[in-house]
């Protein structure tokens, strides 16, 4: 016990600003995921209400201890559900594509689909998402994850030229990862980095409100 509360008083402070673009983001998704089921896109509201749910169970506890609460064990297991919502996230996107508008063979699908339960399961392997795991290991939990990002954005990039939906999807979908990856490299030496997970945010609200946007 002593172990644990030592592991929460080196937790870096949140402050006020970040904890309010935190708020607006959440909030932002319920609304866009609301207007997007109202809409009668169904999928596209799917992906902003799964992507919520994990951010919030990470993101929640943070919140709360910038308005001066206890940390919270949820803010090392929302990163664990915030990944593997995340993963779904770009599922949905894929299947948005490849039951819609793109011809994709069903292998790419089944290949996207692997991705998927490697990077899961990888997520869920024990001490995972503890402080002081190995560098190694969000190496190798990010590689799968990286990898399918990278055929989301192929497959709207493909569309790209006929398609201005298909072009907005595929340069957010890079912007994101732009701002992830040298998170996942570098953040550890350089705690600034950080920083980047803001405009990754932004990314995932312009994806959810793209969804919107007619093909």
């Amino acid at each position: 016990m002593e172990k644990t509360n030592v592991s929460y008083r080196k937790k870096p402070k949140i402050t006020v600003a970040e904890a309010s673009f935190d708020v607006c983001y959440l909030l932002s998704l319920a609304a866009l995921g609301t207007a997007l089921a109202v809409s009668g896109n169904a999928l596209w509201s799917a992906a902003a209400f799964v992507l919520l749910c994990g951010d919030a169970l990470h993101l929640a506890p943070r919140i709360s201890r910038a308005a001066g609460g206890a940390p919270s064990v949820w803010e090392e297991r929302g990163k664990l559900a915030a990944s593997v919502t995340m993963t779904v996230f770009y599922l949905l996107l894929w299947f948005y594509a490849a039951n819609g508008f793109a011809d994709v063979p069903i292998g790419a699908t089944a290949a996207v689909c692997a991705l998927v339960a490697i990077r899961i399961l990888l997520c869920l392997l024990p001490k995972s998402f503890e402080n002081g795991a190995p560098f190694s290991v969000a190496i190798v939990r990010n590689v799968p994850f990286v990898a399918l990002g990278a055929a989301v954005a192929a497959l709207y990039g493909t569309y790209a030229g006929t398609s201005a939906f298909c072009l907005y999807v595929c340069i957010a979908v890079a912007i994101s990862f732009a701002c992830y990856v040298p998170v996942v490299l570098f953040a550890r030496r350089y705690p600034k980095l950080g920083m980047l997970m803001i405009p990754k945010s932004c990314a995932y609200v312009a994806i959810v409100a793209l969804g919107l946007m007619p093909l």
